[in-house]
């Protein structure tokens, strides 16, 4: 084989792993999504984008056959029992990427190949379409995302995933120079310039909308909780990254204000956490997914934040405790009854460190 071939394929390979060359995964890992037939086969991280490659496979149609016909079918009258009929698929232009738990911090679209974004594009059944979306760049340090495309309403269903996780390690930070001689003054830094952060990009204000189910505190009888079962062995027999459910915690409806039902919940997790002085938690905020998507996390994230101002008020240390909002995207129940959307707002907290 040639020389020039050979090392040609060498410094290919040796760039390709070279971090300005972007980081990509393969079939990365989604926690939820809302369609079993659009898959996420590779995310590609450039220095200015984030490229979603996806695979949308339309169902086959399915024979139906007819039964007890007194004559057969003639082949060209077989078309009419086939299932389902040619449909049609887009991309919402407003569709963007989240960090899970932060509402300010979002990656907006800027275009699709494959796929229309004005309009549709026609499918028949068994047809696959593979399709390619870009985004803003990932902020480095991000490996865990969401996409969100929007709730489904009119028949039409939205494509969204939760917790999509992604190789994008944070930037190492420059070693300081070693120090080679020693000098009798003192030698001034220079001044480093604040970090320039990302533009907001205006977005166009939206209708205000009634308050939805997702804002409302579950109204229901006091549940025995978890923390009733470790009040005799403590948080020491919990393990880290364990979750656990606070039923017994309820807020003014549309409003982050803690009713006094709570208290009795919360002083508990407080003596809890007096008794392990070690260890450390985040406190979680969830909500059903009815409403607007932006709304539902900034009111899980104040949620939980009220619950963590509540602990330290009484006594517990702020670095022992950080709070998250997740909106709808980590749903407990999929059904769409007042019962089972009633499950999934909730709070709770995960042991981060014992």
């Amino acid at each position: 084989m040639n020389f020039k071939v050979l090392l040609a394929g060498a410094i290919a390979i040796v760039f390709s792993f070279s971090p300005g060359f972007g980081q990509i995964t393969n079939s990365p890992k989604v926690e939820e999504q809302s369609v079993p037939y659009v898959k996420i086969r590779r995310v590609e991280l450039t220095d200015q984008q984030t490229i979603i490659h996806f695979q949308f496979v339309e169902k086959k149609a399915v024979q139906v056959q007819p039964r007890n016909l007194p004559f057969p079918i003639n082949p060209r009258q077989k078309q009419q029992f086939q299932q389902p009929n040619a449909g049609a698929i887009w991309l919402d232009p407003e569709t963007r990427l989240y960090k899970p738990g932060e509402i300010d911090v979002k990656f907006k679209f800027i275009k699709a190949d494959n796929i229309p974004t004005s309009g549709s594009k026609e499918i028949m059944p068994g047809d696959t379409v593979n399709f390619v979306a870009y985004f803003e760049r990932l902020d480095p340090g991000i490996e865990v995302f969401d996409f969100y495309e929007g709730r489904s309403t009119g028949g039409s269903q939205s494509w969204n995933f939760y917790g999509i996780h992604i190789k994008n390690p944070p930037k190492k930070d420059a070693k300081a120079p070693q120090a080679t001689a020693k000098v009798d003054k003192p030698i001034k830094k220079p001044v480093q310039p604040a970090p320039a952060t990302k533009p907001k990009i205006a977005e166009e204000p939206k209708p205000v909308e009634e308050p939805s189910e997702a804002e409302k505190p579950i109204e229901a009888e006091k549940s025995e909780s978890a923390l009733d079962k470790l009040k005799a062995g403590g948080l020491g027999k919990v393990a880290v990254g364990e979750t656990i459910s606070l039923p017994n915690v309820y807020f003014e409806t549309s409003k982050v204000d803690l009713l006094p039902e709570s208290y009795e919940e919360l002083n508990t997790l407080v003596d809890l956490m007096k008794e392990s002085e070690n260890i450390k938690i985040r406190v979680e905020g969830h909500t059903d997914n009815v409403g607007d998507f932006d709304k539902n996390l900034e009111l899980s994230r104040k949620r939980a934040e009220s619950v963590r101002s509540y602990l330290i008020e009484k006594g517990i240390a702020a670095d022992r405790i950080e709070a998250k909002g997740y909106g709808g995207t980590r749903p407990l129940a999929k059904g769409t009854s007042e019962v089972e959307r009633s499950k999934n707002r909730r709070v709770e907290f995960v042991v981060t460190q014992m």
